[in-house]
């Protein structure tokens, strides 16, 4: 038995890919679908540790305690949702 016999389709037919409009951009962590978002984990991740550790070393600096810290923390954590909120709620081709 071939593996002809087996198959479902007798040939292929190519696959034709739309071409991206002028302006828009043709990689695809910009176009639409979900690897537009394949980075923002990355970005939350990196920027609360950015300010966890700009609020450590303002807690030695002035001898807080560990206030700065969760202050700076909040900070990170709520300017990086609001962020990411936005870059969700962006509609796929919209510049603002």
């Amino acid at each position: 038995m071939s593996l002809r016999k087996i198959s479902q389709a007798d040939s292929f037919s190519p696959v034709n890919a739309p071409e991206p409009g002028p302006g828009k951009a043709s990689g695809p962590a910009d176009g639409p679908g979900p690897m537009r978002f394949a980075g923002l984990g990355i970005q939350l991740a990196v920027s609360l540790v950015v300010f966890v550790l700009i609020g450590r070393w303002a807690d030695r600096k002035l001898g807080t305690g560990g206030v700065v810290t969760i202050a700076a923390a909040f900070l990170g954590f709520g300017g990086t949702m609001y962020s990411l909120i936005r870059a969700l709620n962006k509609k796929d081709g919209a510049d603002e």
